[in-house]
């Protein structure tokens, strides 16, 4: 009965008046607002990945073996691919993400709004305190860790497509030409499963690492929300995001860096390379703990405006449909 469901939600929300206030879509029909949370998220997917692709080239390019020593640094990394490749080679690769992370941003917020909302409705003690407009943070971890997981089945092959495209350095001989090519390629040379070369790496890049994400930006937006109002400005919105990126990025980037290596390595590489275990000990043993920061300079400063985007236009569109 949609009448006694509404009466439901409304209820729930009297008693999680928080709730509404949190990174969820808000709606008397369970089905309008999930389609709200993809509908927002692909948007701000779409924001993030544009605004975040020439510094996330220049990443792979410092943590990629097949480039790495090219470099001094990123800021020579930079000025290199643009002199000898044109400003257009910072944006290799960008088509994959757009086609394959729109839909992921898309299940990633879809899911965490509707793990938030099933586990405010039936787990009474992550609900929030009545009265209270502080959200419940271990409620947002769990939810986020959820869709941090659940993206994985897109994200693998759309990151191992867009890095195996940013180090492609010589524009007359090209491995690939463009991202439908090269799934082709890879999947004709290694199968289907193929596609999911550093599934284990992603896997702990992502995985738990998503909740962290959720919890630092709506820490962050409940810190700096208007005291009288309880709404928050442009200012604070895009501030939370930055926060929240860069926070996951320093806890999580030294599997990025094995991520990049495992992905980039050329088609015949023994299995073992392929191994998690197998590159951060041998890396490790080489190259002493360092390593695993290559890149985390042009990282950290992708994060800023790469997650300032995607929070911004998602609660901007939540806002507007």
């Amino acid at each position: 009965d949609s009448s006694l469901f509404s009466r439901s939600l409304q209820g729930l929300r009297r008693r999680s008046p928080a709730l509404s206030k949190a990174m969820v879509a808000e709606s008397d029909n369970e089905a309008v607002a999930v389609v709200k949370d993809l509908v927002a998220g692909t948007v701000g997917g779409c924001g993030g990945i544009i605004a975040g692709q020439p510094l996330d080239t220049v990443k792979v390019r410092m943590q990629s073996p097949l480039t790495r020593g090219l470099y001094r640094g990123p800021m020579h990394s930079f000025v290199t691919i643009v002199t000898h490749e044109g400003p257009r080679a910072l944006f290799k690769g960008l088509s994959s993400p757009l086609i394959g992370n729109a839909p992921m941003q898309a299940i990633v917020f879809g899911m965490n709004g509707n793990a938030n909302r099933i586990m405010d409705r039936y787990v009474p003690s992550l609900r929030e305190l009545p009265g209270s407009d502080r959200p419940n943070f271990l409620r947002l971890y769990l939810a986020g860790t959820w869709a941090g997981i659940g993206q994985l089945s897109v994200c693998v092959p759309v990151e191992l497509i867009k890095c195996k495209l940013q180090v492609e350095q010589n524009t007359k001989i090209k491995l690939y030409n463009g991202p439908w090519d090269c799934l082709k390629k890879v999947v004709q040379r290694r199968g289907i499963f193929g596609l999911y070369q550093g599934f284990w790496a992603t896997f702990w890049r992502d995985g738990p690492t998503y909740g962290l994400y959720f919890v630092v930006y709506e820490m962050s937006k409940y810190q700096l929300r208007d005291r009288q109002t309880g709404k928050n400005s442009m200012a604070s919105l895009l501030t939370a995001g930055g926060l929240a990126g860069v926070s996951t990025w320093l806890f999580t980037y030294p599997f990025d860096v094995v991520k990049s290596i495992i992905q980039t390595l050329p088609d015949d590489a023994p299995r073992e390379h392929r191994k998690l275990i197998y590159q951060f000990k041998t890396n490790y043993s080489l190259y002493g703990p360092h390593f695993f920061t290559r890149g985390l300079s042009a990282c950290i400063a992708r994060a800023v405006p790469a997650n300032a985007a995607t929070f911004l236009l998602y609660e901007l569109t939540l806002r507007h449909i």
